[in-house]
Protein backbone atom coordinates (compact mmCIF):
# COMPACT_ATOMS: atom_id res chain seq x y z
CA UNK A 1 0.00 0.00 0.00
CA UNK A 2 1.74 3.08 -0.75
CA UNK A 3 0.53 6.48 0.34
CA UNK A 4 -0.38 9.10 -2.16
CA UNK A 5 -0.70 12.88 -1.57
CA UNK A 6 -1.47 16.11 -3.48
CA UNK A 7 0.31 18.28 -0.55
CA UNK A 8 2.40 20.81 -2.62
CA UNK A 9 2.96 22.76 0.57
CA UNK A 10 7.13 23.47 0.81
CA UNK A 11 6.94 24.30 4.79
CA UNK A 12 5.31 22.66 7.69
CA UNK A 13 2.12 24.83 9.12
CA UNK A 14 1.83 25.60 12.68
CA UNK A 15 -1.78 26.53 14.09
CA UNK A 16 -1.92 30.23 14.96
CA UNK A 17 -4.54 32.91 15.52
CA UNK A 18 -2.83 36.16 15.53
CA UNK A 19 -4.03 39.28 14.22
CA UNK A 20 -3.87 40.52 10.49
CA UNK A 21 -4.77 43.47 8.25
CA UNK A 22 -5.07 43.11 4.57
CA UNK A 23 -4.62 46.11 2.56
CA UNK A 24 -4.67 46.74 -1.47
CA UNK A 25 -1.52 47.01 -3.60
CA UNK A 26 -2.17 50.59 -2.52
CA UNK A 27 -1.71 50.84 1.08
CA UNK A 28 -5.59 50.64 1.44
CA UNK A 29 -7.29 49.14 4.52
CA UNK A 30 -9.56 45.87 2.57
CA UNK A 31 -10.12 44.12 5.59
CA UNK A 32 -8.97 42.73 9.10
CA UNK A 33 -9.09 39.11 10.58
CA UNK A 34 -6.82 36.38 12.30
CA UNK A 35 -4.63 33.78 11.01
CA UNK A 36 -5.55 30.13 11.32
CA UNK A 37 -2.30 28.62 10.47
CA UNK A 38 1.13 29.90 9.66
CA UNK A 39 4.29 29.06 8.12
CA UNK A 40 7.38 30.19 6.88
CA UNK A 41 6.16 30.61 3.24
CA UNK A 42 2.30 31.36 3.95
CA UNK A 43 -0.64 32.01 5.83
CA UNK A 44 -3.96 30.89 5.81
CA UNK A 45 -6.06 34.08 7.33
CA UNK A 46 -9.85 34.01 8.14
CA UNK A 47 -11.68 36.81 6.96
CA UNK A 48 -15.60 37.91 6.52
CA UNK A 49 -16.97 37.33 3.20
CA UNK A 50 -15.22 39.86 1.24
CA UNK A 51 -16.19 40.00 -2.93
CA UNK A 52 -13.53 41.50 -5.38
CA UNK A 53 -11.17 38.74 -3.21
CA UNK A 54 -9.37 36.81 -6.19
CA UNK A 55 -6.46 34.05 -6.70
CA UNK A 56 -3.39 35.88 -7.53
CA UNK A 57 -4.44 39.02 -6.42
CA UNK A 58 -1.54 40.89 -4.83
CA UNK A 59 -2.03 42.28 -1.30
CA UNK A 60 0.24 43.30 1.39
CA UNK A 61 -0.82 41.87 4.77
CA UNK A 62 0.26 42.84 8.36
CA UNK A 63 0.16 40.53 11.34
CA UNK A 64 0.53 41.31 14.74
CA UNK A 65 2.83 38.52 16.52
CA UNK A 66 4.23 37.55 19.44
CA UNK A 67 7.98 40.03 20.37
CA UNK A 68 10.85 37.80 19.84
CA UNK A 69 11.83 39.31 23.42
CA UNK A 70 11.63 37.12 26.39
CA UNK A 71 11.40 39.86 28.25
CA UNK A 72 7.39 39.67 28.89
CA UNK A 73 5.21 37.13 26.74
CA UNK A 74 2.61 39.68 26.01
CA UNK A 75 4.31 42.33 24.11
CA UNK A 76 3.89 41.78 20.97
CA UNK A 77 5.48 43.38 17.26
CA UNK A 78 4.05 44.18 13.28
CA UNK A 79 5.24 42.04 10.60
CA UNK A 80 4.17 43.17 7.13
CA UNK A 81 4.72 41.30 3.66
CA UNK A 82 3.84 41.56 0.22
CA UNK A 83 1.90 38.51 -1.00
CA UNK A 84 -0.37 36.66 -3.00
CA UNK A 85 -3.56 35.16 -2.75
CA UNK A 86 -2.84 31.47 -3.65
CA UNK A 87 -6.24 30.56 -2.72
CA UNK A 88 -10.10 30.83 -1.24
CA UNK A 89 -12.20 28.77 0.54
CA UNK A 90 -15.54 29.94 1.41
CA UNK A 91 -16.20 28.79 5.49
CA UNK A 92 -19.28 29.75 6.32
CA UNK A 93 -20.13 33.34 6.54
CA UNK A 94 -15.95 33.04 6.53
CA UNK A 95 -13.38 33.69 3.43
CA UNK A 96 -10.24 31.27 4.04
CA UNK A 97 -7.39 32.85 2.02
CA UNK A 98 -4.41 30.97 1.64
CA UNK A 99 -1.88 33.43 1.39
CA UNK A 100 1.68 33.21 -0.13
CA UNK A 101 4.89 35.72 1.37
CA UNK A 102 6.26 37.29 -1.56
CA UNK A 103 8.77 40.20 0.32
CA UNK A 104 8.76 41.07 3.60
CA UNK A 105 8.61 44.61 3.76
CA UNK A 106 8.96 45.41 7.81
Amino acid sequence: MSNVTTERRRSTRMPAAYPVVLYDRRGLLMCRGRTANISESGVMVIVAFRRGMAVDMRVIVELTVPSASNSRREETRKVTYRCRVARIQAIGQLLGLGVEFVEKIA
